[in-house]
């Protein structure tokens, strides 16, 4: 198998660890921590900023899913800009995770979230890092082939 099959199941396999810990999450919630939840102290008044701003907010949210599911591709094409793209949109969704405050997860469901973010910053190193970032380059040549003689 060679490298870039490798490479292509392993974020296919991330994405879709993702979206099954979503899953496992929504279904295994029995309430249990909404009291927890309730105690909280709100960080960030999300619902005030929803409602008086609300072309803004989904905005934001469809520019990040966009550029999420642009760096996607890519990646899985091994293009030089979609690695690039996939790193800015990590750094991108930073703040956010930031701005969100203080959060009450279950012990398993951070150990999958956590785990889930392991693999997310091997993709990325991994871009970066020889073998993989050969196949980037590869492809980058294949595009102009006037370069690869110079």
């Amino acid at each position: 198998m060679s490298n870039r099959a490798i490479f292509r199941l392993a974020v296919i396999g991330i994405l879709i660890f993702d979206f099954v810990i979503a899953g496992i999450v929504m279904l295994f919630d029995d309430g249990a921590l909404d009291a927890s939840w309730e105690l909280l102290p709100e960080f960030f008044d999300w619902y005030s900023l929803f409602q008086d701003n609300v072309v803004l907010s989904v905005s934001i949210l469809v520019l990040i899913l966009a550029l999420s599911i642009a760096s996607l591709v890519g990646v899985l094409l091994f293009k030089v800009w979609g690695k690039w793209l996939y790193l800015a949109t990590t750094i991108l969704i930073f703040p956010i995770s930031v701005i969100t405050g203080p959060a009450i997860f279950y012990g398993w469901e951070t150990a999958l979230f956590d785990f889930a973010s392991m693999c997310h910053g091997a993709i990325i190193l991994s871009m970066f890092l020889q073998p993989i970032a050969n196949e980037f380059s590869e492809s980058h040549m294949k595009n102009f082939p006037n370069e690869a003689s110079s």
